[in-house]
Order: C-alpha cells, then sequence, then structure tokens
C-alpha cells in the first residue's frame, strides 16, 4: 500500500527511544517528514542534522528540529519523553509520576498548537500514560495509543521459535494486558505453523509457560541492567506502529488501547490485538480467552487502573 500524501511523524523527546525511533523510521523511508522536539532544542537539532546526514544512502526523508506548532499538521507525535527505568529492580509503574507530570506538560502544548493526528505514547508505564494522554488530549480513542506489548509479543514469538528451532514468524501468539510485570501471555490462542502450541514437535519439551512468561517480562529489565537503556527493539516496534498507520494496512498488532467492554472492561487502557489504519484503532479485538487467562487479564487491568487512581490524586 502507498504511504500517506501526509507522512509527517514529530517525535517528542530526543533520549535514546525517541533518536534510535528517528533512525529507524529514516532507514526504512516511513515518512516524508521527521521533527524532533525536546526540552533542550540544541540536543535535537544535533539529533537532527546526524539523522538528515544518513538520507542520501537511503530514502528521502526530511529530518529537522522543531516545536510544537511543527507537529500540528503531523500525521503520527511519538511521545517518548521522560524519565527511563534507573535500574533492573524499578518496575515500569514506578515511574508513573514524572512521566506523568511531563505528559500532560507535553498533552497541553498538542492541544494548543492544534494536533489532530494520532498519539502515540511510547514512554513507560506505557498504558497508564496512554489513558491519561487520550483523556487530556480530548483526542478520540481510536486516534491515542501506546506501543504496549508489540514488543512483548515480539520477545514471546522470538523465544519460542528459538526453543522449537523454527523461524519466529511461524508462531502467532499474543502477550496482553500490561506492559509490565502483570502481563498475560494467551496460552490458549499460540498457534505453529497453523497447529496449536502443545500438538507442535519439541512442544513437550519447552520450558513452564510461567518460566516462559518470566523470560519475556524480564528481556527489557535485563537489557537495562547490561546497557543503560533498552532502545533497538522498541524502536523497530514503532516504527512498525508508524507504517501500519501511515500505509492504512489494517494490520494487527498488540497496541495499548483503550477498551469499552471488550473482555468485560472500560475505561482502562492495555494491549489486546488492534486492527490499524490511518486514523488510528479500526478495530479493538477481544481474544477468546479460558477462564485463568480472563482472570489474569482483569487482574493486570485493575493494576493498570489503580496506579491511574494513584496518579490522579
Amino acid at each position: 500500500m502507498p504511504i500517506s500524501s501526509r507522512s509527517k511523524i514529530t517525535i517528542i523527546g530526543a533520549g535514546a527511544v525517541g533518536v534510535t525511533c528517528a533512525y529507524a523510521l529514516v532507514l526504512k523511508g516511513t515518512a516524508q517528514e521527521i521533527v524532533l522536539i525536546n526540552r533542550d532544542p540544541k540536543k535535537a537539532e544535533g539529533e537532527a542534522n546526524d539523522l538528515q546526514h544518513a538520507v542520501p544512502l537511503g530514502q528521502p526523508v526530511k529530518v529537522s528540529a522543531g516545536d510544537y506548532e511543527h507537529a500540528a499538521d503531523s500525521s503520527i507525535v511519538i511521545f517518548s519523553a521522560g524519565v527511563p527505568s534507573a535500574d533492573k529492580e524499578e518496575s515500569r509503574l514506578e515511574l508513573l509520576e514524572k512521566n506523568a507530570a511531563v505528559l500532560r506538560e507535553c498533552i497541553g502544548k498538542l492541544r494548543v498548537a492544534g494536533f489532530n493526528g494520532v498519539l502515540l505514547v511510547a514512554s513507560n508505564p506505557v498504558d497508564v500514560l496512554t489513558f491519561i494522554a487520550q483523556e487530556e488530549s480530548g483526542l478520540p480513542h481510536s486516534q491515542v495509543i501506546g506501543s504496549g506489548t508489540v514488543i512483548d509479543t515480539n520477545r514471546l514469538r522470538s523465544l519460542l521459535g528459538e526453543q522449537l528451532g523454527i523461524e519466529a514468524r511461524s508462531v502467532h501468539g499474543y502477550i496482553i494486558g500490561e506492559h509490565g510485570d502483570s502481563s498475560v501471555a494467551a496460552w490458549s490462542g499460540v498457534q505453529v505453523a497453523g497447529m496449536s502450541l502443545t500438538s507442535f514437535p519439541g512442544a513437550e519439551v519447552l520450558p513452564s509457560r510461567e518460566e516462559l512468561l518470566r523470560q519475556v517480562r524480564d528481556a527489557g529489565p535485563e537489557v537495562l541492567e547490561l546497557k543503560g537503556n533498552t532502545c533497538y527493539a522498541i524502536a523497530s516496534c514503532i516504527e512498525r506502529i508508524c507504517e501500519a498507520i501511515l500505509r492504512n494496512e489494517r494490520s494487527v498488532l498488540t497496541v495499548s488501547a483503550r477498551l469499552s467492554g471488550e473482555y468485560g472492561l472500560r475505561d482502562v487502557c492495555l494491549s489486546t490485538p488492534c486492527i490499524l489504519g490511518e486514523k488510528g484503532v479500526v478495530k479493538v479485538l477481544e481474544l477468546p480467552l479460558d477462564d485463568a487467562e480472563r482472570k489474569d487479564l482483569a487482574q493486570s487491568a485493575q493494576i493498570i487502573q489503580d496506579a491511574f487512581t494513584a496518579a490522579s490524586r
């Protein structure tokens, strides 16, 4: 599908994640124009210049530093600002107070500028911040999404593919709920090459489901402990989300979206498979979960809602 003629993406936050997102977008030629906004304008300008120097080797893209008025006509604004996790022991939810304040400030400036595109939240805790962003922005539910468990789902598929000795794209299954410690693996729907996971040759020697989910949950914190941040994998996921939106693909990705009765849940943002198009979420899909998975998802939703309540006091 062709990329929209209005393919401009603004990234708020020129830290490791924001800049790596911009680099991924440049390499793939996802957008025709990329604008970087940062609290330190010189940092944004330097990163934009560096990225622009790489453009002649690939697809034609205009990269520049800007301000919120430059974001107004963007198809997508990526919010990647805020304070990252300090260490492996700090949960994503512990970042909430600091990052919610940054988010609210930025959303206020976007509203004044008149932004009406898709707002994609990439900072943690992504589910709570996505809900706050939707409330503060006044944008339709469909236009405010979080990067969610796209990265966790990729980690699950990669892990199962490695364990089973097959390419990860032949593994189909989802991590849903919170992007964090209460994430849920929808094991009942996992398929490998069209077969249920339990019937695929070699599945009987897989580690326990609890161990596999632990590895998925701990993957990000372990990278953080080793190198101080996580950026490449999440940037690739964000680029893929942007591509699906700009191409109006109607691809299914596990972004964080506001639920309106799916799974019996309302007024909470969490990840579930969603159809993505040019205006964001076309449809939120409800997986056929077993009783245990449905209970775990309800608990995950409650954790997110409790965190939002605490942040609103």
